[in-house]
């Protein structure tokens, strides 16, 4: 009997080390334990038999989880340390330091115990890891804050001023620059020429207007009750269509093309005035700022202007610059206003429009004060001029002669003009002239437009990358062939 209770209680010690070694929470703990109880139960009775029958209180069984199974099948309880945390603590004041130096150093025993062979081989390799990494970036720092390669490295990180050699000062600088080049990829615009080349001198316009999109053509707002809606400022068709004769208009847009692009494709449906836009993608982002730089416009900037409502935007060309206050919706002027100024600096013979800006005090009253200038030049003329003023509305051999041909005495012996009014009755005759060829066209206009769009719209995105986007030649190839194909 002895035998047997023994050999079955380690039948049962072996059965709950096997399973305790794959218990990986207090649940699966307590399952087993439950589990045990019946074989735990059994072997410590037929142990007690074999003592004798003549006891009269039995010894109250145990289970043969103890802690240093589990901490040899490598499991901790945490109810267990728990209990242990709690009872040293009650105990602190009797047992002493000693009980205490013999608690740490026996769980720093069973915790050597709870890791294995794979355990110990990850340390291993997250050590030498942790060890490769950081040579690796101290080889990494020591290679970038080494002496420029070339005046040209130096030239274009903008390191000119720091000079070689291994002070702490100097590598730092240059590691700083070197480091900050490597996130120009996400801080420059996407291509080096934003616009494509000029066109011939013949048919280009004299000069490039640049114009911000939001809070100076258009204004957005957002509401509860009728979520985003665009207010289009007061004269912007006008401004547009009559500006476009003389200037190469751009809308350059401060935010992405995905926002922007759909509010451009209204305000020119027919894409008569607008030449080209760009979006945010096309700025350059640098030390906070969102700038637009002109010089990547592939355009020449003594005949380029911008108008912008953000300082930061012509940061770059303050003197290309004319500065306007952000729209915040309400009906205004200021952009017909804005037509005379605009309208002067393209009909007149200026090599570089950067002096006539800045020769004004302050450009965001550009309007005000270009209109007295004007006014004072008109008087200056009128008194050069007297002469012809004295000879108007008097009658002479021409006046005469449209009487007797029915012609309006009016019409012929007029009040002289200056030529500023000769050129914006002209420029306004063109306006009108374009507006009603539009008109008439429009739908003609939107099916050529369709048939680009079918024609262009299927070129795959491989195309696209390897060989760009179909420049005007090429589309005005393809009209002409479209063209000949018909007659015949």
């Amino acid at each position: 009997m002895m035998f047997r209770g023994t050999t079955l209680a380690r039948l049962a010690t072996e059965t709950v080390r096997a399973q305790a070694r794959m218990v990986t929470s207090p649940a699966m703990l307590q399952s087993i334990r439950a589990t045990a109880a019946p074989l735990t139960m059994i072997a410590t009775t037929r142990s007690l038999a074999t003592k004798g029958n003549n006891s009269e209180t039995p010894k109250k069984s145990q289970s043969i989880l103890d802690e240093d199974m589990l901490a040899k099948a490598g499991f901790e309880d945490p109810e267990v340390q728990a209990g242990k945390s709690s009872e040293s603590g009650e105990n602190a004041t009797t047992e002493g330091e000693d009980s205490s130096t013999t608690t740490e150093s026996r769980s720093s025993r069973r915790k050597r115990r709870a890791q294995t062979s794979k355990d110990l081989q990850r340390e291993k390799m997250a050590n030498w890891f942790y060890i490769s990494t950081f040579i690796g970036g101290i080889a990494g720092v020591g290679y970038m804050a080494r002496d420029w390669d070339s005046e040209e490295e130096a030239k274009r990180l903008e390191g000119e001023s720091i000079a070689n050699g291994y002070s702490p000062d100097l590598m730092y600088n240059r590691f700083n620059k070197r480091l900050t080049s490597l996130f120009t990829f996400f801080s420059e615009p996407v291509f080096e020429n934003l616009l494509p080349p000029p066109a011939p001198e013949a048919y280009r316009r004299p000069m490039t207007l640049v114009l911000t999109l939001d809070d100076l053509l258009i204004h957005s707002e957002w509401d509860t009750k009728n979520g985003w809606r665009t207010a289009k400022r007061p004269g912007l068709d006008y401004f547009l269509g009559y500006l476009s004769q003389y200037y190469e208009v751009v809308i350059f847009g401060s935010n992405n093309q995905m926002y922007s692009e759909k509010a451009v494709a209204k305000l020119d449906p027919y894409h008569a005035y607008v030449s080209y836009a760009l979006f945010r993608e096309a700025c350059r982002y640098k030390d906070g700022k969102l700038i637009k730089d002109l010089s990547l416009l592939n355009r020449d900037l003594g005949k380029t202007i911008l108008i912008d409502v953000t300082e930061d935007s012509w940061s770059l060309q303050p003197e290309n610059a004319i500065p306007m206050k952000p729209w915040d919706g309400k009906p205004d002027d200021q952009l017909v206003r804005l037509i005379p100024f605009l309208e002067y600096l393209a009909t007149q013979p200026v090599k570089d429009v950067r002096p006539i800006l800045n020769s004004f005090g302050d450009k965001k009253d550009i309007i005000g004060e270009f209109a007295k200038r004007e006014e004072k030049l008109r008087e200056q003329w009128k008194k050069e001029n007297q002469h012809l003023f004295l000879n108007s509305n008097r009658p002479n051999a021409g006046t005469f002669l449209a009487s007797l041909m029915g012609v309006p005495t009016s019409q012929v012996n007029k009040e002289p003009k200056m030529p500023l009014d000769i050129i914006r009755e002209h420029g306004q005759l063109q306006y009108e002239h374009f507006q009603k060829y539009l008109n008439e066209n429009a739908p003609k206009f939107l099916e050529e437009e369709q048939k680009l769009k079918e024609e262009f719209g299927k070129v795959t995105l491989n195309k696209l990358i390897t060989e760009g986007a179909p420049n005007p030649e090429d589309i005005a190839r393809i009209q002409a062939e479209r063209a000949a194909a018909q007659q015949n």
